[in-house]
């Protein structure tokens, strides 16, 4: 094999496969990537068994050949290396990398000996999903999904759920719940359907997109317990989590009691900022007090010091308290990106408090558990 390629272009298919092998798995070969070099393209793969990367670049082929090297190695050797053309070559055991004056040398493995990844042919069915649209969900919702060891894995993802025209996306953490919705789909599937997503396969996903042309489509399919994305010549492919996921639609439901109250994005992201400094793992209740025209946000830490602050807010009723994780609270600010945010809060902390805003034609649904206050 001896090809020369396009630095730039080969670094941007590194990054993909990077993020997708296992940098120190026990199986040597899962740290390690596919490449492949045929007629006038370079074909790369990487996988740890559940996620798999295929992708193919135009490279000036001067022989073809089929190597197998360590794609972290890889990534940090062209990482650092100037723009332009670069070439590479194998010579016995080891892939030769070249690049003006620089020379590089990486153990190979010269044979076609890497683990299959599953193909799916997007021709005979797919969807069109919203390249836009998702990039945001993911960016957003990403924070909900559970983070912890648990027996129910279903949690460890995200639940696409497909029901006529509308895609609905749901991430819990036990502590928080996450929907995202979006209307206009081309319907797909022949009833509802919906499965889990892994969150290593939910933000690749995200890096895919972000790499991707304009004019490219990105398609999803489906076979069994396996889910296909394409965007141009990138195909993502996952093992699908067991579908045990929550029944989400249970809980959007907000108390006929709740109040409702429309909250400036930037005085909240204000008002936890100024509280943080006393944020602990055994002070993490704050505290707020609506009142007309006005909320007051405290927090106490556990040597007795206070925080208080105050802000304007849309609202006229009576003054009532409910307490919130200053945690997850952040979380949820961080990612948001609007003005406002319409709240629903049950003024005696008995049922979830509703957070609501709309954006690039996606509904977004935020729900945290009010906190005990003494």
């Amino acid at each position: 094999m001896k090809i020369t390629i396009d630095r730039n272009d080969f670094l941007k298919e590194l990054t993909l496969i990077n993020g997708i092998v296992e940098k120190k798995s026990t199986i040597a070969i899962l740290s390690n990537m596919y490449i492949k070099a045929e007629n006038d393209r370079l074909y790369l793969k990487g996988t740890d068994l559940e996620v798999g990367l295929t992708v193919s670049i135009k490279a000036d082929i001067e022989e073809e050949g089929i190597v197998i090297v360590p794609a972290k190695v890889m990534f940090d050797i062209v990482k650092v290396l100037p723009e332009g053309e670069l070439t590479m070559w194998i010579d016995n055991t080891s892939l030769k990398i070249e690049k003006d004056g620089r020379f590089y040398s990486v153990n190979a493995q010269v044979d076609d000996n890497y683990p299959v990844i599953p193909d799916y042919d997007f021709d005979e069915k797919s969807v069109i999903l919203p390249k836009s649209q998702l990039v945001d969900v993911i960016s957003t919702i990403s924070i909900s999904i559970n983070n912890e060891i648990i027996k129910d894995k279903s949690l460890n993802g995200v639940f696409f759920d497909f029901e006529n025209e509308t895609l609905n996306f749901a991430a819990s953490n036990r502590h928080t719940l996450f929907v995202a919705s979006y209307s206009g789909m081309e319907p797909f599937f022949e009833e509802k359907e919906n499965f889990v997503v892994s969150k290593k396969t939910f933000l690749e996903l995200k890096k895919m997109i972000q790499l991707s042309s304009l004019d490219d489509e990105l398609l999803l399919g489906r076979d069994g317990s396996n889910i296909f994305f394409k965007i141009g010549p990138r195909v993502l492919f996952s093992r699908l989590l067991a579908n045990n996921f929550i029944n989400y639609k249970t809980f959007l439901n907000p108390s006929s009691d709740a109040v409702e109250i429309v909250i400036k994005v930037k005085h909240m992201k204000d008002a936890l900022k100024e509280l943080m400094p006393l944020y602990g793992q055994y002070s993490d209740k704050v505290v707020f007090e609506f009142e007309k025209g006005f909320f007051t946000a405290s927090l106490q830490d556990v040597e007795g010091s206070v925080a208080i602050v105050k802000k304007e807010v849309e609202y006229q009723g009576e003054s009532f308290k409910t307490g919130y994780n200053i945690n997850h609270l952040n979380q949820f600010f961080s990612v948001v990106d609007v003005e406002e945010v319409k709240a629903l809060m049950d003024k005696n902390s008995e049922s979830f408090t509703f957070f609501q805003f709309h954006k690039n034609g996606v509904d977004y649904t935020f729900l945290i558990n009010p906190m005990i206050i003494n």
